[in-house]
């Protein structure tokens, strides 16, 4: 491949990283956590500090509230 410059850091930077996928994996949650069989969970995601689940009932309640007052 041709380099555009003398720079070495031009040779780091098309090489490829080193160390490949050595991420640690957050612990699974247990049964008994209230986030587990959330959707919005997933490895290496932290928590957002509020519950999806308590959001979008909340968020379906209030469409389904403002549908029917639509409706009269």
């Amino acid at each position: 491949m041709t380099r555009f410059t003398d720079s070495p850091y031009e040779r780091m930077m098309t090489r490829r990283p080193e160390g490949g996928k050595e991420t640690s994996r957050s612990p699974s949650l247990s049964p008994g956590h209230p986030c587990y069989g959330c959707g919005n969970y997933r490895d290496g995601q932290p928590c957002v500090g509020f519950c999806h689940r308590q959001l979008t009932a909340w968020l379906r309640e209030r469409r389904m509230k403002n549908h029917e007052a639509g409706n009269r």
